[in-house]
């Protein structure tokens, strides 16, 4: 009789589960490739943020450690560590509404610039063939930078991104299409 009893409550609070699952919904990472060159090819990803922690977590220790990667730099040699980096993000961040880089070229269009609190990527091929946008808050790159000493926060920034919603990484050219965005959907759209 307890066993039913058991069972029965069981089956209740599962019953329940789905209401309760579909009001709270999760963050899920979305990726797709296509490609239209010779074969054409699309490959798509969609994954709960929850999988992407766990992963995180699961990843060996000697890649990531409780969440961060520890990088090593050889300052000795001129390289830029982690804590350059840093300093630089910072400038950046007190910088305001700055376009860092642009290149023009014969052909294309490349520039790096910060835009209220997002970070912008944006390539322009002129005859229109590529085209690539990325939209990185701010809020990423600081828990990116959130750990001490030569170690990132890959943890922390994967966290942050989940909190986005929408397009964060879009390239277009003639053969092939990325786009890479966080929504509440387990399908893609």
């Amino acid at each position: 009789m307890k066993r039913i009893v058991t069972l029965a409550a069981a089956a209740l609070v599962l019953a329940g589960a789905p209401t309760a699952l579909a009001q709270a919904a999760s963050p899920w990472l979305h990726i797709r490739v296509e490609e239209s060159r010779g074969k054409a090819q699309k490959v798509s990803v969609n994954l709960p943020m929850s999988i992407v922690h766990a992963a995180l977590e699961a990843a060996p220790e000697k890649v990531v450690r409780k969440g961060r990667i520890h990088l090593r730099g050889h300052h000795d040699d001129g390289d830029l560590d982690v804590a350059d980096f840093r300093r630089i993000w910072a400038e950046i961040k007190k910088s305001g509404d700055t376009d860092f880089v642009t290149v023009e070229e014969e052909d294309e269009t490349v520039s790096v610039a910060k835009k209220g609190d997002r970070v912008q990527v944006r390539v322009d091929k002129r005859d229109g063939s590529e085209q690539v946008r990325i939209d990185l808050p701010t809020t990423v790159v600081d828990a990116f930078f959130s750990a001490e000493g030569q170690e990132v926060d890959l943890k922390a920034a994967v966290t942050e991104i989940a909190k986005l919603r929408g397009d964060v990484v879009k390239v277009t050219d003639k053969d092939t299409s990325i786009r890479i965005w966080i929504d509440e959907q387990g399908s893609q759209r």
